[in-house]
């Protein structure tokens, strides 16, 4: 699992372009603002592949089909 944490002004959807761009296995992930949003200890929060921690909130991304 790899953790993303938003700097800044960094958006969501800038997190996501940036790790769309530079995943070390050329992977593409998705996010759904609403239905990706997870927390700490959940299933969701435990098994994705990448988290994005924005304004101290959690996204789980999910692999684009």
């Amino acid at each position: 699992m790899k953790i993303h944490l938003c700097k800044g002004d960094e958006t969501l959807e800038q997190a996501l372009e940036y790790i769309n761009e530079h995943d070390s296995e050329g992977r593409k992930f998705t996010c759904d603002k609403e239905k990706d949003r997870c927390y700490v200890g959940d299933k969701t929060f435990g098994s994705a592949p990448v988290l994005v921690n924005y304004k101290n909130n959690y996204w789980a991304l999910r692999l684009a089909e």
